[in-house]
């Protein structure tokens, strides 16, 4: 197999176990099409690397995100009464929960960024950026019981295996290597992250259970196995030692993010990366709370009627808790994200797009299908505009901009447009914004020594070396030849 069908072999391989495993992505794909127009498209593949020769991010101000996605709106939760007035409903509320429900939150602060190119083939980047995420899946029947009792459940059991919850907030250093194969036409990078854990609440992946309700009675039958949730870093707030804390501690951990983007031909060319493989190591005030694998039952008690329900089984579960409490070190996977992409360059300014994006998350798999079309403007605007189908919230529009004046350069991008305008109905939102300086070198390219253009020269070994650009070979400044006087014939 020669060398192109291998690499073409590799992205196929990624995009299909993306689409096999049904997976449902983090957003940020508006910013992901604009590629390498900003230092911030390393962040979702390592491979795209700005043009420029130093980028620099500020504090704060070079990186802010806050996406959130949800399954229910303020609409879901308000009705009207009689009078005309909104009040909530709480009946509604948890009528409109779906049968596999899940609600995430997710930010990002970039503290600092420096990018650099040694040449027009390799680069190198340092970055220190925070990153905090909290998210839970529940079931539609479980938040049913705990509202109405079991009225609706006698005869049914609700199936537990599927609720989590993943609470973390840590901080990365890394380092990034890009490197450029011209006469491949690849771009690949990496960049290796230490990692240091700040605050985590996970509960164990592989948990299983279920309450089933009797039918002619008020009994409830529980079975629970591998119910442990983890904590750390949670009592720390109460000390002292917070802001040492905050600094610097010992739950620590380590990722790689790798990528690679290859151009196949003048205008098709594709992406592919993998990001966030690691791990973190909690060690500081950790506490596993763990509910032994048991079955048990709760007789005589009217689950129709909520405080009866919340009392027994409140109280019950906690005083179990309590017993089991431990103090044991854990170590927990990163949420490992990836993308693939296959572009098509209808001029040297337009380009479509056909994305796929996946997320891992405690085991549990989502992904964003996503097409775009992407203009530039020249050095002054580039600008990506694309419909993408994301997880718990349908088809939806995105776009992104970066503006560049001179040396600053200032970028948006959102996943979720179209519901943005109306208030009462959004359900998710995502917004990124950020503010790069970006050095181009007075508008000049690196110095290229033109060393993958090394080749032996034809013109004997006087000459050590000779350049060729494959059209035509350049040789160092001949010596003119003599003149001779012009030589008189004479008849013989």
């Amino acid at each position: 197999m020669n060398f192109k069908l291998k690499v073409l072999s590799v992205i196929i391989f990624f995009a299909c176990s993306a689409g096999a495993t049904a997976v449902n992505a983090q957003s940020g794909i508006s910013l992901y099409h604009l590629t390498n127009s900003t230092y911030q498209g390393s962040n979702f593949n390592p491979a795209f690397m700005p043009e420029g020769k130093v980028f620099v991010g500020l504090p704060v101000l070079s990186g802010i995100m806050i996406d959130y996605n949800g399954r229910i709106n303020y609409d879901d939760a308000v009705t009207i009464n009689e009078n005309g007035e909104k009040e909530w409903d709480i009946d509604k509320f948890v009528s409109n929960a779906k049968k596999r429900n899940f609600i995430s939150f997710e930010a990002e602060i970039s503290t600092l960024h420096v990018a650099w190119r040694k040449s027009k083939t390799r680069a190198f980047s340092f970055f220190i950026r925070e990153r905090m995420a909290a998210r839970g899946f529940y079931s539609d029947k479980l938040v049913s019981t705990v509202w109405n009792g079991n009225t609706s459940l006698v005869g049914d059991k609700i199936d537990l295996s599927k609720t989590a919850i993943d609470v973390r907030y840590y901080r990365e250093y890394g380092f990034g290597i890009w490197r450029s194969i011209p006469n491949r036409g690849i771009n690949i990078g990496v960049r290796v992250k230490f990692l240091n854990g700040m605050i985590s609440a996970v509960s164990d992946n592989k948990f299983d259970g279920s309450i089933g309700f009797e039918d002619d009675n008020f009994q409830a039958n529980f079975d629970v196995n591998n119910a442990v949730i983890n904590t750390s870093g949670f009592n720390v707030f109460d000390s002292d030692q917070l802001s040492s804390h905050l600094i610097s501690n010992s739950n620590l951990g380590a990722g790689i993010d790798i990528g690679a983007h290859w151009k196949i031909n003048k205008e098709l060319s594709a992406a592919v990366s993998v990001n966030d493989l690691g791990f973190i190591r909690w060690k500081v005030d950790p506490e596993n709370y763990h509910l032994a694998d048991t079955t048990f039952r709760f007789e005589g008690i009217d689950l129709g009627d909520v405080g009866s329900f919340e009392d027994a089984y409140v109280d019950s579960l906690e005083n179990r808790l309590q017993d089991t409490t431990k103090h044991n070190a854990y170590t927990t996977g990163l949420n490992t994200t990836s993308y693939a992409s296959l572009m098509y360059q209808l001029t040297p300014n337009d380009r479509f797009t056909g994305s796929i994006a996946t997320h891992i998350v405690r085991g549990n798999f989502r992904m964003i299908y996503s097409a775009a079309y992407t203009r530039k403007f020249g050095r002054v605007l580039d600008v990506s505009v694309n419909a993408s189908r994301i997880p718990q919230q349908g088809i939806d529009v995105g776009m992104a901009a970066a503006v560049n004046f001179g040396a600053c350069q200032i970028y948006m991008a959102s996943d979720k447009l179209l519901r943005i305008w109306d208030v009462p109905k959004i359900d998710a939102v995502d917004f990124r914004f950020g503010f790069n300086l970006v050095f181009r070198g007075g508008g000049k390219s690196p110095k290229d020594d033109n060393s993958d253009l090394m080749h032996p020269s034809p013109y004997g070994k006087k000459e050590k070396v000779e350049k060729s650009d494959g059209i035509y070979w350049i040789i160092k400044k001949q010596k003119p030849r003599p003149i001779y006087e012009k030589t008189k014939f004479r008849d013989t």
